[in-house]
């Protein structure tokens, strides 16, 4: 009898314990940052280093992966630095062009990037992050990791008799 009492309490820990570490999907959050601010982030971006999905292909889009470390990357505080440094962009873009940044010829873009890259306030944080992020997304494809770093997936392969 005390074999059964063992058996039934152990399956039922188990249970327990199973039911208690099961994961939950919880409804997902609202972006914290809109449509149009999306698309004006995913053309500066573009801006910054053109799109070549052709050829460097990743699991996700370059917005998706800005969004991403916006999101888990950054602490409260510096969300809302960056979403700061994004309206004023949008605002500085927008009375000096009232027609957009997509608009705007290349030599121009080029010139309110640098220009915001080199600012000390929230605009400079902004672009900087945004910048980062648009390179360490292509720098991470596994087209330019394997093609032109010649990093291998495997690591500590053995390579057997090799001169030395």
């Amino acid at each position: 009898m005390k074999r059964r009492d063992a058996v039934y309490t152990i399956t039922l820990s188990i249970t327990g314990v199973a039911s208690l570490t099961h994961c939950t999907s919880s409804p997902s959050e609202k972006s914290k940052i809109d449509h149009k601010d999306k698309e004006l982030i995913n053309s500066i971006s573009k801006a910054i280093l053109p799109l070549k999905s052709e050829s460097f292909k990743t699991p996700e889009s370059r917005i998706e992966f800005i969004l991403n470390q916006v999101e888990g990357g950054l602490t409260g505080k510096e969300i809302e630095k960056y979403k700061s440094g994004l309206l004023n962009l949008k605002n500085q873009i927008t009375t000096s062009n009232p027609a957009g940044f997509d608009s705007l010829n290349f030599k121009i873009k080029n010139q309110i990037l640098l220009n915001a890259l080199d600012s000390e306030n929230d605009i400079g944080f902004f672009m900087r992050k945004t910048r980062q992020w648009s390179l360490r997304h292509f720098m991470t494809s596994e087209e330019f990791m394997t093609k032109y770093l010649k990093y291998e997936f495997i690591p500590g392969r053995h390579l057997g008799c090799v001169p030395i």
